[in-house]
């Protein structure tokens, strides 16, 4: 679905112009031309990816790579199955309709889990604080801390002054 696909862009912080579904078939070979010469061109405008976009090479491959775990991942798998059984059963296949189910259904996971392992990958690199989660995140400070406390009280972080780091593994010999 076109509209996961930009709303995942959306929450790693690409712009979404980056990516374009149009149809166009055998006969209309003029129109391909088009397309294509069209979006060659808004993708030269735009630049490298993640210039525009104001990330640097590291917070770019950090997003994607968290981007491609929760997308190759079951829960994420699982919603798209649900949400495409919902989309079915209302029989409704509007933009608007496939846009708000998207948002009630897939933009809250996409960004918990997104920010889950752009957190885990960031502490596994040291200690490091909620203000800097932030910078390198592009998620909010209270989304940030609030996921902290959950990996807190699940034994795999601890916070030591500003700074939060992984809990250390214990020799359980």
């Amino acid at each position: 679905m076109a509209e996961v696909v930009k709303r995942l862009l959306q929450v790693i912080g690409i712009d979404q112009r980056r990516m374009v579904l149009e149809w166009a078939s055998a006969s209309e070979a003029p129109r391909f031309v088009t397309l294509i010469t069209n979006f060659v061109e808004q993708i030269k405008d735009l630049g490298p990816l993640g210039e525009k976009e104001g990330l640097s090479e590291a917070s770019l491959r950090l997003r994607l790579e968290a981007a491609r775990v929760v997308t190759g991942g079951m829960r994420f798998r699982a919603a798209l199955g649900n949400l495409a059984r919902e989309l079915k059963k209302a029989g409704d296949y509007s933009p608007e309709g496939i846009a708000r189910r998207v948002e009630e259904k897939i933009l809250p996971l996409l960004k918990k889990e997104i920010l889950e392992n752009e957190l885990k990958a960031l502490l596994e690199k040291g200690p490091i604080s909620v203000d800097a989660l932030a910078e390198k995140t592009g998620f909010y400070p209270g989304e940030i801390a609030s996921l902290l406390q959950v990996f807190s009280k699940r034994g795999q972080v601890v916070q030591e002054g500003d700074l939060w780091q992984p809990k250390a593994r214990g020799n359980n010999r």
